[in-house]
C-alpha cells in the first residue's frame, strides 16, 4: 500500500516545513524592499516568535478539542494563507503581523502532526518520530532551494509566497483528510482541565539545553541567506545551497539519531553534536571564503540537529508529571529562543556594524548547552532500532 499512516503523516511534516522555510531566502529581498536595517528587520521577524508562544500553551487544547486530524486540516489552511500575506508586508509593523499570524497556527498544525505521528506509532509498533522530524529537514531542503530558485528568478516575493500556499494547502488537506481516524485512547484519553505548563526546578536544566540549541538553529534559518548574500557576496541561488547545506546537514542528523543515541548513549550524542556546532558557528562567523560559511552552515545543522528530539524524549520519560505536562513545558521555554534571537543578532549587528558580530553573540549559549548535555539522558530506557532508517514504512 503506497498511502500508508506513516507515509501520509510524514508528507505533512514535508509541507509544513516547506511552507515556512519557502520564506527564508526571501528574507534579503523583504528587508530591501521594506528599505530598513537588521535592527528594525529583526522586529519584524519577532512576528513569527511571539505568535507561536502566544498559540502554543493552547495548542494541546485545542487538538483535544477537534483531534489532531481535523486540528491539521484546519489549522493549516490559516498557516498557508498566512505566510502567502507575509509577501505583501509594506513596512515592519506589516511584516510583523503578517509573520504573527503565521506564528499563531503553526504550533497547531506541528504539535498536531507530533501528536498524529505518536499515534501511529501506538498503532503499528514501528517507531517513526525521528525519521517524521527527518522528513521535516527534507521538506526544508525543497523549501529553501524553491525559495532560492524564485529569489534568482527575481519573482515578486508577493506572487512567489501565494503559489507555495495555493500548491501546498490542497496537497495538505488531501493528505491529512486520509489520515486514520485512531481511537481517542491512543492519544490521551483523561481530559484534563487546560493549565499553562511551567518547568520544575529539575527539569529547567533540560529547557535551558534545548533553548540554547534552537537559539542557534532559529539564527540559522533567519540570517543564513542575508550572511551568505550581504557578507560573502553569493548570489541567491548560492545563499540558498548555503541553506540547504544546513537543512541537509540537519536531516541526516535526525535519520541517524535513535541509531547513535542507541550506541553510543543519548549524552555523548547530545555532547558531540554541542561541539560540532560550536565549531561550526565559528566557522561561520569567521569564514573568509563562501565554500568555508558553506562548511560552517553544514556543521551548525548537524550540530543541532538532535538536540529537540533526544529533549523531548528526556522530558517525556521523567515520570515526575505526566509526559505532556514536561513536553510542553520544555516547548515553552526552549521556543522562546526563536523570540530572543532576532534581535539579540539583528541588533547586535547593527550596532556592532557587522553581521558576523551578530551571530558571534549565539557562542556562549552553545557552550552552556554543550555544559547541559548531561541532562538530556533518560530516565527509562528506550528500545533502539536496528538501524538508522528503519523506522521508514514499507
Amino acid at each position: 500500500m503506497i498511502l500508508t499512516p506513516q507515509r501520509l503523516v510524514m508528507t505533512i511534516f514535508v509541507m509544513h516545513s516547506f511552507v515556512m522555510t519557502n520564506w527564508f531566502p526571501r528574507i534579503p529581498d523583504m528587508q530591501a524592499k521594506l528599505g530598513v536595517g537588521t535592527g528594525d528587520l529583526s522586529l519584524g521577524l519577532l512576528g513569527a516568535s511571539i505568535g507561536t508562544l502566544v498559540s502554543l500553551p493552547f495548542a494541546g487544547q485545542i487538538i483535544e478539542w477537534l483531534s489532531a486530524r481535523r486540528a491539521i486540516l484546519v489549522a493549516f489552511v490559516f498557516y498557508g494563507l498566512a505566510y502567502a500575506l507575509v509577501g505583501w508586508a509594506w513596512n515592519v509593523p506589516s511584516l510583523f503581523a503578517g509573520l504573527f499570524l503565521a506564528g499563531l497556527f503553526m504550533p497547531v498544525v506541528d504539535v498536531a502532526m507530533n501528536v498524529e505521528a505518536d499515534r501511529i506509532e501506538a498503532t503499528t509498533g514501528r517507531r517513526i518520530m525521528n525519521t517524521c522530524h527527518g522528513f521535516w529537514s527534507v521538506g526544508s531542503i525543497i523549501g529553501g532551494l524553491s525559495g532560492a530558485a524564485f529569489a534568482s528568478l527575481e519573482i515578486d516575493i508577493r506572487w512567489h509566497l501565494a503559489i507555495v500556499g495555493a500548491i501546498s494547502i490542497p496537497i495538505a488537506l488531501a493528505v491529512a483528510y486520509r489520515l486514520p481516524q485512531l481511537p481517542v485512547g491512543l492519544a490521551q484519553s483523561e481530559k484534563s482541565r487546560f493549565r499553562i505548563a511551567l518547568p520544575t526546578l529539575t527539569l529547567l536544566p533540560l529547557c535551558l539545553f534545548a533553548f540554547g540549541m534552537l537559539l542557534v538553529e532559529a539564527a540559522a534559518l533567519d540570517w543564513s541567506s542575508l550572511f551568505l548574500r550581504s557578507v560573502m557576496g553569493a548570489t541567491p541561488f548560492a545563499a540558498g545551497v548555503g541553506f540547504a547545506a544546513f537543512t541537509i546537514a540537519m536531516a541526516v542528523g535526525r535519520f541517524f539519531g535513535d541509531w547513535a543515541s542507541g550506541r553510543f548513549g543519548p549524552v555523548a550524542v547530545a555532547r558531540s553534536c554541542g561541539v560540532i556546532g560550536l565549531v561550526g558557528l565559528v566557522a561561520l562567523v569567521t569564514a573568509p571564503t563562501f565554500v568555508q560559511a558553506l562548511a560552517g552552515l553544514a556543521a551548525i545543522g548537524l550540530g543541532v540537529s538532535v538536540a529537540v528530539p533526544l529533549a523531548v524524549s528526556a522530558a517525556a520519560s521523567r515520570g515526575d508529571r505526566p509526559a505532556s505536562v514536561n513536553v510542553a513545558a520544555l516547548s515553552l521555554v526552549s521556543f522562546s529562543g526563536f523570540l530572543v534571537e532576532p534581535p539579540l543578532v539583528g541588533f547586535g549587528a547593527e550596532w556592532s556594524g557587522s553581521l558576523r558580530i551578530g551571530l558571534a553573540l549565539l557562542l556562549p549559549a552553545i557552550v552552556v548547552s554543550i555544559i547541559l548535555a548531561g541532562h538530556v539522558r533518560r530516565s527509562v530506557k528506550a528500545s533502539v532500532p536496528p538501524n538508522p532508517l528503519s523506522e521508514l514504512a514499507a
